[in-house]
């Protein structure tokens, strides 16, 4: 990606574009880059022309025959609010069929006054490259990382370019990323140059060449620099979670901290089974403030058994009634001589909004010695709360907030898995699910 330094242009163009014979098939081979150039390819026999030379030495005679391009050469677009026209193309590749060959395209653009850019695709992934001179600042905001180290072999060549370029070339190239940018630094046998890239969507490109989009290569994978979405969105997010969060919490304390935490009302009772009506029914007592919960706690003595509470709570002054339905069950024993328990001997429900006012509490026992007939009786006690904090508004709260900020988290991680799974230069996080998936795998 990144050639010899290129050529800084003059403050106005170096020149029209010179028109020029080729010496093996006679056809014309128009020079865009003129004064730049130092090889060109013909166009219509494929030959490799040393343009820098007065008597144009032919290098390779039509050694490949011309392949249809996407973008053909000639072609003009506007990308980054420049227009460029592109003059040269080439393939590259690395590895090999053995170890697995990556292959991608380049196509060199230029601008008169701008000078040269590059565009690359790989697996329909785009990337505009510009060459990195001594002085300029790379993105503040980037932190680069290793991405490939390898050799870069160029398979074939057309056009015009301002570096002696052949068919079998090679470089030294490493890839360090940042998304969206990849720096890619390339070293020949005379020198070494960097150049910076930044990622370009497909739709951008299709529209700056007028490309139809159904003859765009379809992306694979995922690019080395190419962005992750999930990380775009990410941040926002997790602000917006905790500022809910922050302000959920805020008004639960104040609730807390306001709470009178009033006890109205302490109660025990027996039922038996003999009983053939077992409602029981508390002495009248007091709700302060307007309006607030009202809490019940129930509890039953239990040994391997249920018991159930239906509760109406009644406005004495109105007859307005309230219900709801509190179960506990408990069994314990051993196995294998270890103890076990399960279930739990306490309930707690709340009432919502309740005036305050004169109340009684009508209370309907079962248990699961009513229901099988057994002798003796179940104890039940029974409290209530008057404005008491309730905190699982509070954790469902927390618990809506969670699974988005979680999504976009394991999609992101995911993507970025993904991009690393094609790196020698894995992080460590990553490289450990990897091996822990390859070790489930065997």
């Amino acid at each position: 990606m990144a050639e010899p330094e290129i050529p800084v242009p003059s403050a106005s163009p170096a020149g029209r574009p010179q028109v020029m014979q080729c010496p093996v098939c006679g056809g014309a081979i128009t020079l865009r880059a003129v004064g730049h150039s130092v090889n060109a390819a013909c166009s219509q026999c494929g030959s490799l022309l040393d343009v820098a030379r007065e008597d144009v030495k032919v290098l390779n005679k039509a050694w490949e025959s011309q392949r249809p391009l996407l973008i053909p050469l000639g072609t003009r677009a506007s990308l980054e609010g420049t227009p460029w026209e592109v003059i040269g193309y080439q393939e590259r590749s690395s590895g090999s069929a053995q170890e697995g060959r990556y292959a991608w395209e380049e196509y060199l653009l230029f601008n008169p006054r701008h000078g040269f850019r590059f565009l690359a695709q790989a697996q329909g992934h785009w990337t505009l490259y510009r060459v990195i001179k001594s002085g300029m600042a790379l993105p503040a905001e980037a932190s680069f990382a290793r991405f490939f180290t390898g050799e870069a072999r160029v398979d074939y060549v057309l056009g015009e370019f301002y570096w002696r370029v052949k068919k079998g070339d090679t470089a030294q190239v490493s890839d360090s990323i940042a998304p969206p940018y990849i720096l890619s630094v390339e070293k020949g046998k005379d020198e070494t140059n960097t150049a910076l890239g930044v990622y370009v969507s497909q739709e951008e490109i299709a529209a700056a060449f007028a490309i139809d989009p159904g003859k765009m290569p379809p992306p694979r994978g995922v690019a080395a620099n190419q962005p992750s979405s999930f990380a775009r969105r990410l941040p926002g997010v997790l602000r917006a979670a905790l500022l809910a969060t922050l302000v959920a919490t805020a008004i639960q304390f104040a609730q807390v901290y306001s709470a009178s935490g009033q006890q109205a009302l302490v109660d025990t009772f027996d039922a038996t089974t003999e009983s053939p009506d077992r409602t029981h029914v508390s002495h009248s007592f007091v709700l302060q403030k307007e309006s607030a919960n009202v809490c019940l706690e129930s509890q039953a003595v239990l040994n391997n058994s249920w018991a159930e509470l239906s509760a109406t709570l009644v406005n004495e002054a109105t007859l307005e009634r309230r219900n709801l339905l509190q179960g506990m069950e408990y069994y314990s024993g051993y196995d294998g001589g270890e103890h076990w328990s399960e279930g739990d001997t306490k309930a707690s429900n709340c009432f919502s909004a309740v005036p305050g006012g004169q109340y009684r509490l009508v209370l309907e026992p079962d248990a699961g010695d009513f229901q099988l007939g057994r002798p003796g009786k179940q104890t039940f006690s029974v409290r209530v709360l008057r404005d008491t904090p309730i905190w699982s508004n509070w954790f469902a709260l927390l618990l809506a907030l969670l699974p988005y900020p979680a999504f976009l988290w394991l999609r992101h991680h995911g993507f970025e898995y993904a991009r690393w799974s094609e790196s020698d230069y894995m992080p460590e996080g990553y490289a450990s699910i990897k091996n822990s998936l390859s070790n489930d795998d065997e």
